[in-house]
């Protein structure tokens, strides 16, 4: 049995409850193995918010900006540099960098992919408040519901969309096993 060697989680009920999701007869299952129930279940897009929350918080904007790469041709400059921010994020996670993406998430509006990914970035950790006051950390949830939010609307924007996110569960799943790596 593979093991997603990646994840800190032990219980599924971990990670369901941080999305607020009822109790479950399957809780106590190792995360992979509720997460393969999902997908076999056909539940793919519950599997992707699962998998955002289930996955370290680099490995889980690593996951989406593939996907997005993959599947989402950016729209606009904003959105390329949106996409831009977060592959020089991944390349060096500095908190330069981790700024920088949520200066251009900012200036860029609506829902794009490429802007969650750099949402993703940007609450991943490190203080959410500028530089000159008290740090605040942020919501141990948002950066992996910001990844598997990017994930969704480019599965969704692609057109293929069951086929998409299927794609995009199995480079998340290899990058939980570590059978895949989140550095690029």
């Amino acid at each position: 049995m593979r093991r997603w060697k990646q994840v800190r989680w032990a219980e599924a009920g971990q990670i369901t409850a941080i999305l607020g999701w009822p109790k479950s007869d399957h809780d106590a299952d190792p995360p992979e193995v509720f997460f393969d129930r999902l997908v076999e279940e056909g539940r793919v897009d519950d599997a992707a918010l699962f998998l955002g929350q289930a996955l370290p918080r680099f490995e889980a904007v690593a996951w989406a900006a593939r996907t997005v790469q993959d599947l989402s041709p950016t729209s606009g400059v904003q959105d390329a540099e949106a996409l831009k921010a977060t592959l020089l994020w991944l390349q060096e996670p500095s908190d330069g960098r981790r700024r920088a993406a949520s200066e251009i998430a900012e200036q860029s509006r609506g829902t794009s992919p490429q802007r969650m990914c750099a949402l993703a970035v940007f609450y991943s950790g490190g203080s959410i408040t500028s530089t000159d006051v008290e740090p605040v950390l942020p919501p141990k949830d948002v950066a992996g519901a910001f990844a598997s939010g990017a994930v969704l609307t480019a599965a969704a924007e692609s057109g293929r969309h069951t086929e998409s996110l299927r794609s995009a569960l199995v480079l998340g799943d290899a990058l939980a096993s570590g059978r895949e790596t989140a550095r690029p």
